[in-house]
């Protein structure tokens, strides 16, 4: 599928950014007690990450696993089941093509170590090994669609197999399919009830259901079972917690601080008890207490660990918030003359502050940090420091709050010689965009070009929202004068040639996706577009296989690389291989409703009737394009033709 970023591709993480969703991807939130490296897309530790490993303990499903995890899970140990295990045991021809995938993947080169072991598995089908190593190399390639499907069969026939149950089972939570995730370790713990990892993840099941009483005897059982699992304390903890047993949480949070000193997780779950308890409790004397508790708890997790953002931030609100303003003050004008050139903490701040839902919040700690005239030591002869970066910080964070206003006010307070200024730029034309005014985005960004005359990213910029706004003549236009200044520059190349795909001229349009190729030869965008292009005019399909296959190589895990390769299949008649890639690509881009409509076809060649009509009414639920939607309604209506 020819797909491209509403705006440009340099700056679509600033598009993304504005979302609380995006920034998970950056959090430094989650238990230290699950696995290391969790929050690895954040240069600032937020919490003390010990070596020491009882177990692997996920606070969310399906985001806490990872390939490396399914691929270690429950020592995945490549042992066959009373077979064979000696590779010298393959036929000669099996041996070959497994021989051949294992050089392909120490080569890096995943999807050809998968078509080799394929090879070697259609010629030796009774192999266990050769298809555990097929599950380990889909892992590795992120298709936890293609591992599950191995391993679905395998689980058929071997279903009492601890190893594949557990395997099978993450791979559920990692597609989403929680219930049947539930009945897999359900069956895993009757199997094996010394199995810790399945008593934590059922117990997290549990929970996301809302199960909370079936959560909490299982977590009772794990506590008698593991009388030393301090994941077990830390969930019964929550548990009660939820019911509002507080002394009773508390145990359990004390325990579990007991079992491992260096978890700060459990700490910040009695501060929300303590501070729950302190605003209900009469009486001065329990008031201080809670109080004094609260604080030394924040001190512990700091003195833990001196760079954890949540501590950083919580400990001056709610000091600020019972009335001790100039400490509160001090403690965060001191965090912004810190950490004020430092990006990732000032982004996990950022953070932070969305995850708590307060805009009051928000308000205290950018004002506090915005004081002028600090004394600081890269502060400027007036005293000053250049607060750029805060600022544009905050107008994100007021973004995703949806206080457009305040974002704007705060983007416009980003200083000319920063590196955030184009940034702001181009994330309030956004804002005036995501508010439907366009018009208003267009004539700003206008403005800044009169500015910036010769700055061909904001040239690709302002041109994408012609482009959004249907005014394809004017964003060529602008796109040739920006190419007149930089006749090579790849993304005006790119962009020029969607738009000219757009107003109808395929060659012209094909011509630019070379041009680029010429010039960026691992330009993933434009080899999709071009292979994309070639297959659905139905021309030239081996090469447009090749581009795609160059693409995906590229960018393994974008849905709609994947959904052209099973277009290229598809247009070549090579059903099931389309069948396989659009399944995945489907997943990987949740539900695209062309993609979708792409694998109702492929079904329907294969007379796969049900599965064509699913599809087809999944891609239409999503499809708001009036005449793609009679396109797929006629499309349902001869398919229900044909189950009748």
């Amino acid at each position: 599928m020819r797909q491209h970023s509403k705006y440009c591709s340099n700056i679509l993480f600033i598009v993304m950014f504005t979302s609380a969703a995006t920034f998970a991807f950056i959090s430094m939130s989650g238990c230290s007690f699950l696995k290391k490296g969790e929050s690895e897309n954040i240069a600032v530790k937020t919490t003390t990450e010990s070596n020491k490993s009882e177990n692997k303990t996920p606070t969310t499903l399906k985001d806490s696993i990872s390939p490396e995890d399914l691929i270690k899970s429950e020592n995945f140990t490549l042992q066959e089941d009373n077979e064979r295990e000696d590779e010298k045991d393959y036929s000669t021809a099996a041996y070959y093509y497994y021989m051949k995938s294992e050089r392909h993947k120490q080569n890096g080169e995943t999807a050809s170590a998968i078509e080799a072991l394929q090879q070697a598995i259609e010629i030796d089908p009774g192999s266990v090994y050769l298809k555990k190593n097929l599950i380990v190399l889909y892992i590795m390639n992120k298709d936890n669609l293609g591992a599950m499907r191995v391993a679905e069969e395998m689980y058929q026939k071997s279903p009492n197999n601890q190893e594949i149950l557990a395997v099978l089972a993450k791979l559920k939570l990692q597609l989403n399919q929680i219930n049947e995730a539930q009945t897999l370790y359900q069956r895993l713990i009757k199997i094996n009830p010394q199995n810790h990892d399945a008593y934590i993840l059922l117990g997290n099941i549990y929970m996301s259901n809302q199960r909370n009483e079936d959560a909490f005897t299982l977590f009772s059982k794990m506590a008698k079972r593991f009388p030393e699992s301090y994941g077990a304390h830390f969930f019964l903890g929550k548990l009660h917690s939820q019911k509002k047993n507080f002394a009773q949480a508390e145990k359990e949070f004390l325990k579990s601080i007991e079992l491992r000193g260096d978890l700060v997780e459990p700490r910040f779950e009695l501060i929300a008890i303590y501070k729950a308890r302190e605003r209900t409790k009469s009486g001065k004397a329990l008031q201080k207490n809670y109080r004094q508790k609260i604080l030394s708890l924040y001190q512990e997790i700091i003195n833990m660990d001196n760079s954890n953002i949540k501590a950083a931030i919580e400990l001056p609100l709610y000091l600020y918030k019972n009335g001790e303003k100039a400490k509160a003050s001090q403690m965060l004008v001191d965090f912004g003359q810190r950490y004020h050139n430092d990006d990732a903490v000032m982004v996990a701040m950022a953070k932070e502050l969305i995850s708590n839902e307060n805009k009051n919040d928000a308000v205290i700690v950018f004002n506090e940090i915005l004081k002028e005239n600090l004394n600081s030591s890269a502060a400027d002869s007036t005293g000053n420091y250049d607060k750029s970066v805060i600022h544009y910080l905050a107008g994100l964070t007021f973004d995703s709050l949806k206080e457009s206003q305040r974002a704007i006010d705060h983007l416009l307070k980003v200083s000319s010689g920063s590196e955030q200024y184009k940034k702001s730029i181009f994330h309030i034309a956004y804002i005036y965009s995501q508010s439907g005014e366009s018009k208003k985005s267009i004539e700003f960004l206008e403005s800044k070009l009169i500015e910036l005359p010769g700055d061909t990213e904001l040239i690709g910029y302002l041109s994408a929202f012609y482009e959004d706004n249907n005014q394809l003549e004017k964003a060529l236009d602008l796109l040739k004068q920006g190419l007149k200044i930089a006749p090579n520059d790849v993304e005006l190349l790119f962009r020029s040639g969607v738009i000219l795909d757009k107003s109808g001229d395929k060659d012209g349009s094909m011509a630019a996706m070379k041009k680029v190729i010429e010039l960026d030869s691992e330009h993933a965008s434009a080899l999709n577009y071009l292979g994309y292009t070639y297959a659905d005019l139905g021309i030239k399909l081996d090469e447009a296989e090749d581009l795609i296959k160059r693409s995906l190589a590229l960018k393994p895990d974008d849905g709609y690389i994947t959904d052209s390769l099973g277009w290229v299949y598809y247009k070549k008649g090579e059903y099931d291989k389309a069948i396989e890639s659009l399944e995945r690509a489907v997943s990987l881009s949740s539900g695209d409703p062309v993609i979708a409509e792409h694998l109702g076809d492929a079904y329907r060649e294969k007379k796969m009737y049900s599965k064509a009509l699913e599809a087809y009414k999944n891609a239409l639920s999503k499809n708001k394009d009036a005449q793609n939607r009679v396109i797929i309604e006629k499309k349902i209506n001869e398919i229900m033709g044909q189950i009748k």
